[in-house]
């Protein structure tokens, strides 16, 4: 069975300034066809900046997403 979506270790870092800040570090996971998923955590956690990148609005700094 293809996945719909892999994502393996996606990691997105924001350079602000002289300091970078690390929105995302190495996410992997795997969504299969008919499979409903859901991203759950606390505020600033980068969920948002996640689905920005498999969306492909925001490159990520490192790792791969495929979605087919």
């Amino acid at each position: 069975m293809t996945a719909l979506l892999e994502v393996r270790d996606v990691s997105k870092t924001y350079r602000s300034g002289h300091d970078d800040v690390r929105a995302i570090g190495e996410v992997s996971f795997t969504v299969e066809r008919g499979e409903f998923m859901v991203l759950v955590g606390p505020s600033g956690c980068g969920k948002t900046t996640l689905i920005k990148c498999i969306s492909g609005l925001l490159p990520p700094t490192s790792g791969r997403i495929e979605l087919h």
